[in-house]
């Protein structure tokens, strides 16, 4: 029989046959606790000492090892593969650390075997220990492995094939939760205290968040808890608006188990996909709950250097008598002004001047009914177009939607299933134990695992995906053929959770042009395209996504600031996030990003960093690049073109067959 050739993006998997386990009856019945007892052990008298042995922890390097580390050892988010550069790390953050207290730790899962495909098995353990800042938790996943050499050849031993470590508190900081609670009565006007907290009538916010969105409020909210005083800028009316006042038939997509906020989680009697404006009287809801302060109708109009480490932040805000201007002088500032600045993008097209119908942009698309009666084309074929086009056929409306180029389609059967281990009705993890197994997977390791998961989840929805290309609606199969999780994580969009409308199109309800090439221009009374065909409309309706031009901080920073800030969004060569719930650059300067469970998993990240500095116990961070303390990588030639990086990026990471 011949083997089957294996898909680059798994080649960092570790099967049983590449650890030279021939049947895994052999492994699946151990006892994981002595071994993980063992490794644990190991593990501490090596990092007492300064001086971990990677190799007699991990192993050989094929297949790759990883170690991610959030904050406990780099100050950073890092992830380092293969033991070259693990050593290399440890060797320069060891000594530094202090680690010590290394404790099994039973409360969030005992070790226990887990088979994540039929071929590959490993034993999960979580562990916690403490450093010279903090306490920190963390898992390991080992595998077994065929001893090759010395007197235990042939023998089963049990290696790191993943190691996570993560800050998750400072010492002497206690969160002001529970027990920690206020304890006092109050019998004054709670208003009136209320009111005279927010106004900073006498003083200046620690931080200043720019956004009450999910990422702005989170925040505030894990600041509040290590008590860091922050105030919240919004510009809209209410806070909640920026999800009120988008198209009414506007859902989340993601469910409910996935969408819990930090502190106060979404009441069992939630729905499982939540509508917009429900959300929107969540996040007002949650300020009242929780105390943020939140000046709404205000906007921030410059954000620059201040006297020594602070920043002079403008805020205009408007009110009955008029618009006010203030300036605060912070520490740090927050942007959380929504995805990548919220400007929309609407292409460029000749011949708008002729055009005899409505021109707009999703963001500003109401209701299906304001275009009753009339021919709407929709320009895009994703998570917008779907929502809007729907609504529009729903309602009686005649429309198309224009397919530019394919999308990738899972359907909310298929999320809800790779979701379904942590987050879910019945799963048996808190929401915090569950987030920190999602952190654990590296995504360069996950390259593969999504690799496999993606087909899986092709051949569940295999009818939907027929069933659109049978009319003519062209599906792809992700970012570099892994499916959802890099579409989001490198692009933000170009994809659909199907939860309803891919059966319009395939019933025929929902018409789509495509294969027609771009929009050429506009006619009088609707669009002609490349190939010569033409579509009449009264009203085109372009979902195509975010401007990306400008950095998305340059309509509040100077351009000699923006030239120091990184790119937001978009994996670097370590499989991780851009820029993002980190200084985005210069010191003080912050940006968080993300839909609801990205921004409640990293807010505590980026809460924590601020109170260390604050509380003055922040180190240098372990960052890339020369000078900065990281890894210098010889895989990427430090002086190659952007377009030459990314092309590197993308040879180096092999997930794509023919890429």
């Amino acid at each position: 029989m011949t083997d089957q050739p294996i898909h680059p993006g798994e080649a960092g998997l570790p099967t049983l046959s590449k650890l030279g386990i021939s049947s895994k009856s052999l492994v699946e019945s151990v006892d994981p606790l002595p071994i993980a007892e063992q490794w644990l052990s190991s593990f501490a008298s090596s990092t007492a000492q300064a001086s971990l042995n990677i190799p007699s922890l991990t192993g050989d390097t094929e297949p790759s090892v990883y170690w991610r580390d959030v904050l406990a050892l780099t100050w950073d988010f890092r992830t380092f593969e293969g033991t070259q550069k693990i050593q290399k790390f440890l060797e320069d953050r060891l000594a530094g650390a202090n680690i010590r207290n290394v404790k099994l730790d039973q409360a969030d899962g005992p070790p226990a075997i887990a088979s994540l495909f039929p071929d590959i098995l490993w034993l999960q353990l979580f562990f916690t220990f403490d450093t010279d800042v903090g306490g920190c938790t963390a898992i390991a996943r080992l595998v077994p492995v065929v001893d090759k050499e010395g007197p235990g050849a042939g023998n089963i031993k049990w290696t790191a094939h993943t190691v996570f470590t993560r800050l998750e508190s400072l010492h002497d900081v206690p969160e002001l939760l529970g027990l920690l609670r206020k304890q006092e009565p109050f019998h004054g006007p709670w208003d009136e205290a209320r009111a005279e907290e927010i106004a900073f009538k006498e003083r200046d916010p620690t931080v200043l968040i720019i956004g009450a969105g999910q990422g702005g409020l989170m925040t505030a909210a894990n600041l509040k808890v290590l008590g860091v005083d922050s105030l919240i800028i919004e510009k809209t009316e209410r806070v909640g608006d920026n999800w009120r006042k988008r198209y009414e038939a506007l859902c989340l997509h993601d469910p409910v188990w996935y969408d819990h906020f930090p502190f106060i989680p979404f009441p069992k009697t939630w729905p499982i996909y939540t509508p917009a404006r429900k959300l929107g009287n969540w996040l007002e809801s949650y300020v009242d709950a929780l105390d943020l302060n939140v000046w709404t109708s205000s906007t921030v109009t410059k954000v620059e250097r201040g006297q020594g480490d602070r920043w002079a932040v403008t805020v205009v805000s408007s009110g009955p008598g008029g618009d006010r201007t203030r300036v605060f002088n912070v520490r740090h500032v927050v942007f959380a002004s929504g995805w990548i600045g919220m400007k929309s993008y609407v292409p460029d097209i000749p011949g708008r001047d002729k055009f005899r119908g409505q021109v707009l942009h999703s963001f500003e698309h109401n209701r299906a009914t304001d275009h009753s009666g009339k021919k709407v084309v929709v320009v895009g074929a994703c998570t917008a177009a779907f929502d809007i086009s729907v609504d529009y056929v729903e309602k009686g409306v005649d429309v198309t939607m224009y397919q530019r180029k394919s999308s990738y389609i899972i359907s909310g059967q298929g999320l809800r299933a790779l979701l379904a281990g942590l987050y879910s009705e019945n799963t048996p993890f808190s929401i915090e134990v569950a987030d920190r197994l999602n952190l654990s997977m590296p995504n360069l390791f996950m390259a593969g695992v999504n690799h496999r998961s993606r087909q899986m989840l092709a051949e569940l929805d295999k009818d939907i995906i027929e069933g659109l290309e049978k009319k003519g609606f062209h599906v792809n199969t992700g970012y570099r053929d892994t499916g959802i999780l890099f579409q989001v994580w490198q692009t933000g969009g170009g994809y659909y959770i199907d939860v309803g409308g891919s059966k319009y199109i395939i019933d025929g309800r929902l018409k789509v042009k495509g294969d027609c090439g771009a929009i050429k221009e506009y006619t009088e009374k609707g669009l002609r395209f490349e190939d010569g065909s033409e579509l009449d409309a009264d009203v085109v309706v372009f979902c195509t996504g975010l401007d990306k031009k400008k950095h998305p901080l340059s309509d509040f920073l100077a351009e000699d600031v923006i030239t120091q800030c990184s790119p937001l969004w978009g994996l670097d060569d370590e499989g991780e996030l851009k820029g993002v719930h980190r200084e985005v650059g210069p010191r003080g300067l912050w940006s968080m990003m993300g839909n609801l469970a990205v921004c409640r998993m990293n807010s505590k990240h980026l809460a924590l960093q601020i109170k260390a500095m604050e509380k003055g116990c922040f180190g240098t961070r372990y960052s890339k690049g020369p000078g900065t303390g990281g890894l210098k990588r010889k895989s990427m030639d430090e002086d190659a073109s952007e377009a030459e990086k990314i092309r590197q990026l993308e040879e180096r990471m092999a997930l794509f067959e023919g890429a």
